[in-house]
């Protein structure tokens, strides 16, 4: 059993809520807590909230930030939030996520495995504010970074880097016991018709018809579910999904026009473990398999 804390924007992509459906449902998953971050995160713990209310789960849900460290051009809303009327969840304000993270980690020393799936706000934060939570962590998974070989069509498509360049620099120089990154890369392999959701995830509980609500927004603007978050989770408890190369990366935080890029150079004393491979099939497998229980 691993106890996990989980780092979110949840109230966008449908990704996020399959992700937390996810870690719901694994039963070798011990949800200590969730921190949203990100536009609006009250809005966005309160989907959290929904979620859990759907299988009786009482999970400690704290609104984090709605700023970054480093400025930029947008402040992203969770459209998701139209459907909270539906649903029973808890109103939620603005409150200090990083000492919360903190109180968890340091209370629970080499025992959680931070997993942060938005932008790195909150995480590096914790990191700054307290400077020995790294060293505190059994580990840190994120889904950040691109490291593919074709140039993004936009900057910002790398979104949990461009949200905030300076934290995910901050999040990536970080050393912790176990520090891996799914990558932009492997999880765009992951992409199926929005019509063909429904294959994969039967939405005939109420977990996942509050997920589907919740997501419903974005599966009709984008035609497409990427699920880039779920494969950060499912790792953590099936390592063999993806294989991984060690090394250093650097994140752009000066030239405009690349702004939150990263780039990697393979180090086998490197600090970050990148994604480089994914058995596709055996993650459906799982993931699927997961939550039709």
């Amino acid at each position: 059993m691993e106890k996990v804390l989980l780092d979110t924007d949840i109230g966008g992509d449908i990704d996020d809520a399959i992700c937390l459906a996810y870690l719901l449902k694994e039963p070798q998953c011990n949800l200590v807590g969730i921190t949203t971050v990100c536009g609006e995160p009250e809005k966005r713990a309160a989907i959290a909230s929904a979620i859990c209310k759907t299988v009786r789960r009482n999970i400690p849900i704290i609104a984090g930030s709605d700023t970054t460290l480093q400025p930029v051009p947008v402040y992203p809303t969770p459209d998701g939030a139209t459907a909270l009327s539906n649903w029973e969840h808890h109103i939620y304000e603005k409150s200090d996520a990083p000492a919360f993270m903190y109180e968890m980690i340091r209370s629970n020393p080499h025992e959680i495995i931070l997993l942060g799936i938005g932008n790195m706000t909150n995480i590096a934060t914790l990191f700054n504010t307290y400077p020995d939570a790294p060293s505190l962590l059994k580990g840190l998974y994120v889904m950040n970074g691109y490291f593919g070989h074709e140039e993004l069509p936009e900057a910002y498509y790398n979104w949990n880097s461009w949200a905030d360049p300076l934290a995910s620099q901050i999040v990536f120089a970080s050393n912790i016991a176990a520090h891996r990154a799914i990558t932009l890369e492997i999880t765009d392999r992951l992409t199926i018709e929005a019509s063909r959701a429904g294959e994969l995830f039967l939405a005939n509980s109420e977990l996942m018809k509050a997920v589907f609500d919740f997501g419903n927004s974005w599966l009709k603007s984008s035609n497409k579910l990427t699920l880039h978050d779920p494969l950060a989770a499912v790792s953590i408890f099936y390592p063999e999904v993806c294989q991984f190369e060690k090394g250093f990366v650097h994140v752009e935080t000066q030239k405009e026009t690349l702004m939150g890029g990263t780039s990697f150079r393979a180090a086998p004393n490197g600090n970050v473990e990148i994604s480089r491979e994914v058995d596709r099939e055996r993650f459906y497998q799982i993931l699927s398999g997961t939550l039709k229980r």
